[in-house]
C-alpha cells in the first residue's frame, strides 16, 4: 500500500540533534517499509526542503501522493489531512498538558480537537496517554462504547554499553523543555555526592558542579549514555510527568543504562520488575546505590520489551477506513460560534437601531421644544392681536363718537352757514335796494339845485 507520513523536522541521523516527533516518525517509516509498504516521508519545508509551507500546500502534495492512507505524527497538522485518504492521527505526547507551561493551552486546545475530528483512526505511545485523549476523544463523536486507539509503543534497538567508567558519572539531558525542569535535583545531588561522581547534564541550564552540554547530536548523546554510571532521570512532580514516556528515557535503556526516575512515570513499574534502576527510594540513596550497585543487566531487559519489532506488529495490523461520524463537540461549537456571531450581530443591529431610536427621540425633543417655542410665540402674536382687536375696536368706538359729534357740528355748522347766506343775500338785496334809492336821490338832488 502507498503510505504518506507526515512528520515536523528532519528525520534523524547520529550526526544531528533531532527531536522526539522525528524520531517517532523515524520508526513508523522503517517499520511500514519493512513491512512492505511504499512509504513517503513529508515534512515542514522550514525543516527539509521541498516541504510543506503551510495546510493549502500540505493538502494539494498529500493529494498529489495519492496515498491509501496518511499517518500523521503531527497532530496540528491532521486538519489539512481530513478527507485525502483515511487518516491515522499518532497522539503519541500529551502536547495539551505541555502546552500549559508555553502559555499556548487554548490554541494547543483548539487544535487538539480539530486532530481527532478529522482521525480516522488514532495512536498512543503508552496506555496512559490513551487514557489521557479518550475524554478528548468523546468530545468529538468517537464511540467510546468499543475500544478505541491502539498502542504502538516507542521503539529502540539496544547498542552494546561500554563498561562501567572507572569514576562513577551521573548523566541528565535533554531538550530543556519549560515542563522539564531538573535544577533542583541536580542540585541535591552535586550537595550529596561531594565530589564522588561527575555529574555532566546536556540541553540543560548550567549548574555549578555540574559540566553542561548543549543539545548535541544523537551519535554523540547516545554515546554519552553508553559511558554514564546511572541516568538521573528525576524532575519536579505534575501532570506531564505522569503521562509522557520519553525518548530520552529509552535512549538510556537502549545504551544499556540503569536510571534513577520518580514513582509516578508510566516507565516505573518497568523499572522496578526489571530491575533497570532505582525508583522508591530518596534521592540521596538512590545515588548512593547506583555507585555500587551494577544494573545495566535490568536495563537491557527492559529495553527489549521496546523493541522495534513490538511497534511494527501493531501497525502491520492498521487498516484505517473512513469514519462514521455521527456527531461532534466540535461541530457543536462551530453552530455555537455561528449562534453567538448571529446573536452579536442581533445585538449590533439592536443597538444601532436603540441608538438611532435614541437619536430620534432627542431630535423629537429639540423639535417639541422649537414647537413649544413656536407656539407660545403664537400664543404671544395672538395675544398681541388680540389686544390690537380690541385697540382697534376701541378707536373705532371713539373715533366714531368723534365722528358722530363732528358730524352734528358740521351738521348746525352748514345750517348756520345757509342762515348766514340766505342773511348775506337778504342783505346784499337790500343794499342793493340802497344803492338804488341812493341813485334815485342823488338824480332828484341834482335836478333841485339846477
Amino acid at each position: 500500500m502507498r503510505i504518506l507520513v507526515v512528520h515536523h523536522g528532519s528525520l534523524p541521523d547520529v550526526g544531528s540533534p533531532t527531536t522526539g516527533g522525528a524520531i517517532r516518525a523515524a520508526q513508523h517509516v522503517t517499520a511500514l517499509g519493512a513491512a512492505g509498504h511504499d512509504v513517503t516521508a513529508l515534512s515542514r519545508g522550514q525543516d527539509v526542503p521541498g516541504g510543506f509551507t503551510g495546510p493549502a500546500h500540505l493538502r494539494s502534495l498529500a493529494r498529489r501522493c495519492r496515498p491509501d492512507w496518511v499517518l500523521c505524527v503531527a497532530p496540528e497538522e491532521a486538519a489539512a489531512l481530513a478527507g485525502v485518504a483515511p487518516l491515522v492521527v499518532d497522539l503519541y505526547a500529551p502536547r495539551l498538558l505541555e502546552a500549559a507551561w508555553e502559555g499556548q493551552q487554548e490554541d494547543e486546545a483548539r487544535r487538539a480537537l480539530l486532530a481527532v475530528d478529522a482521525a480516522d483512526e488514532v495512536l498512543f505511545s503508552n496506555p496512559r496517554q490513551r487514557w489521557f485523549w479518550l475524554g478528548v476523544l468523546g468530545l468529538t463523536g468517537w464511540d467510546l462504547s468499543r475500544e478505541v486507539g491502539r498502542v504502538v509503543p516507542l521503539a529502540i534497538s539496544a547498542t552494546a554499553g561500554r563498561p562501567r567508567p572507572k569514576r562513577p558519572r551521573v548523566i541528565l539531558g535533554g531538550h530543556p523543555w519549560p515542563w522539564q525542569d531538573g535544577t533542583e535535583v541536580l542540585t541535591r545531588a552535586v550537595r550529596h555526592l561531594k565530589g564522588r561522581a561527575e555529574l555532566v547534564s546536556y540541553g540543560l541550564p548550567a549548574i555549578d558542579g555540574v559540566t553542561a552540554h548543549g543539545l548535541v547530536p544523537l551519535g554523540q548523546w547516545r554515546a554519552a549514555c553508553a559511558g554514564a554510571t546511572v541516568a538521573l532521570d528525576r524532575y519536579a512532580p505534575h501532570a506531564e510527568r505522569e503521562l509522557a514516556l520519553s525518548f530520552r528515557q529509552l535512549d538510556y535503556l537502549s545504551a544499556g543504562l540503569p536510571m534513577i526516575t520518580d514513582p509516578w512515570t508510566p516507565l516505573a513499574d518497568g523499572v522496578r520488575s526489571h530491575r533497570a534502576g532505582w525508583v522508591d527510594e530518596t534521592l540521596e540513596d538512590a545515588l548512593d546505590a547506583a555507585l555500587t550497585d551494577d544494573r545495566r543487566a535490568g536495563a537491557a531487559t527492559l529495553a527489549a520489551t521496546f523493541s522495534p519489532e513490538a511497534a511494527a506488529a501493531v501497525l502491520a495490523t492498521l487498516a484505517p477506513a473512513f469514519r462514521n461520524r455521527t456527531w461532534s463537540a466540535l461541530r457543536w461549537s462551530r453552530q455555537a460560534a455561528a449562534a453567538k456571531l448571529r446573536s452579536e450581530a442581533d445585538a449590533l443591529l439592536r443597538e444601532a437601531a436603540e441608538a438611532e431610536v435614541r437619536q430620534k427621540r432627542d431630535e423629537v425633543d429639540v423639535l417639541v421644544g422649537q414647537l413649544r417655542a413656536l407656539t407660545s410665540a403664537v400664543e404671544s402674536l395672538a395675544s398681541s392681536q388680540a389686544d390690537m382687536a380690541g385697540f382697534r375696536r376701541e378707536t373705532v368706538q371713539v373715533l366714531g363718537t368723534r365722528l358722530a359729534g363732528q358730524t352734528g357740528e358740521a351738521e348746525a355748522l352748514r345750517r348756520e352757514l345757509a342762515i348766514t347766506r340766505a342773511d348775506l343775500e337778504k342783505k346784499e338785496l337790500e343794499l342793493a335796494q340802497v344803492h338804488t334809492e341812493r341813485d334815485r336821490l342823488g338824480g332828484v338832488l341834482r335836478r333841485l339845485k339846477g
